[in-house]
């Protein structure tokens, strides 16, 4: 390419999620391959600030309310910047987005984060559904973060076989290990005891992570067996503290709130903990994986596309069931040793972000035929 082609990425949200994280990677990855990604959405989180400090061209756009406006300054932002393709992540997002380059002649790719609509209520379900199937055909390509979640979208009809293209999530290993805190410091960032062991995650505070499930366990625990850090914020942190209180075990969590690059925290976890209901492809386990740290998940599907079917850190997703399997792999080191390893190797081998770079690449060139 002579001159680098802008490319609009729309994001729903800049808060320090998984989503927001994977499209600062890319927009990074892009650029280094000689693209030009212009990055627009809300300004509702600490990675906004984070894509304009990396040099990420940026614009402020309420893709994560329905409104005209949004639409209209999209379609002003694709004339002014020349962009040449449209690339959406998430559902407000999505639909802005997939609107905009539909009214302005431009290709739209869409990336799906994950499929949740099980918990709308049905005349919502039936809408959601409905209007996915609508954008899709205005859609040039589907990206499934996962295999698992292409199989069901293809199975709800949500896109077409031919336009559905997987491309993993991926994490890049060197700036992790380069990023990552020792155990002390990672540790006295998080304000824990350096000498008990911690069960950690990091995760949008929402229902679909199952997040209470990991307090209820905690709570069968023995006192002295374990702390529990849960990073990152969302609508679920008040019902959360609540059920901290109820259990009586609030001097055993510790709430750290949104982290921007909360995986240079993961050295200070014994065990990285995932009890999920639902999930895309989800990053920081992935993060967790490539530090070397033992995970604990929930048996889902996408968790058994990141870990392997037969990991040993997969567990079924119920209080006892993953209380026992706590337990177990905070009380065996030779287990921890072993799980790091998997996990460390299956990062690195199969979800490498250079990988995902080159395919998205790829399917750019394709969709653009240059």
């Amino acid at each position: 390419m002579s001159e680098p082609i802008p490319v609009l990425q729309v994001v729903v949200s800049t808060q320090a999620g998984g989503g927001p994280q994977h499209v600062l990677a890319v927009a990074l990855g892009l650029r280094a391959r000689g693209w030009r990604p212009i990055v627009a959405g809300p300004a509702d989180g600490a990675l906004f600030a984070r894509f304009r400090e990396a040099g990420v061209e940026t614009l402020i756009v309420r893709t994560d309310r329905l409104s005209p406006l949004t639409l209209v300054r999209l379609v002003r932002a694709i004339r002014g910047h020349g962009v040449r393709l449209v690339h959406s992540h998430g559902k407000g997002a999505g639909l802005h987005g997939r609107l905009a380059a539909r009214l302005t002649g431009v290709p739209a790719v869409h990336t799906l984060h994950g499929i949740h609509y099980e918990r709308y209520p049905a005349p919502a379900r039936a809408a959601y559904l409905a209007l996915e199937r609508r954008l899709s055909a205005w859609t040039r390509v589907v990206i499934n973060v996962s295999r698992s979640q292409e199989r069901e979208g293809l199975a709800l009809g949500l896109f077409a076989r031919g336009q559905s293209c997987v491309i993993l999530n991926g994490v890049d290993v060197a700036r992790l290990t380069s990023r990552a805190l020792d155990r002390w410091d990672a540790r006295a960032e998080l304000g824990l005891d350096q000498s008990v062991p911690v069960v950690g995650c990091a995760a949008r505070l929402d229902e679909v992570k199952r997040l209470d499930l990991l307090l209820r366990a905690a709570a069968m625990l023995p006192a002295p067996l374990a702390t529990v850090a849960v990073i990152g914020h969302g609508p679920e942190a008040a019902r959360l503290h609540a059920l901290v209180a109820q259990l009586g075990i609030a001097g055993r969590v510790r709430f750290a709130g949104e982290v921007v690059d909360a995986a240079r925290l993961f050295p200070a976890f014994d065990v990285f903990a995932a009890p999920s209901r639902k999930e895309g492809l989800p990053l920081a386990v992935l993060e967790a994986m490539a530090l070397g740290v033992p995970v604990v998940a929930s048996d889902i599907a996408a968790h058994r596309e990141v870990l392997g079917d037969v990991s040993e850190g997969l567990v079924e997703g119920r209080v006892d069931a993953f209380a026992a399997r706590l337990r177990a792999v905070l009380g065996d080191a030779a287990l921890r040793a072993r799980l790091a390893a998997e996990n460390r190797t299956r990062a690195r081998s199969e979800f490498d972000a250079r990988g995902m770079l080159a395919a998205l690449e790829g399917v750019y060139r394709e969709v653009l035929g240059v």
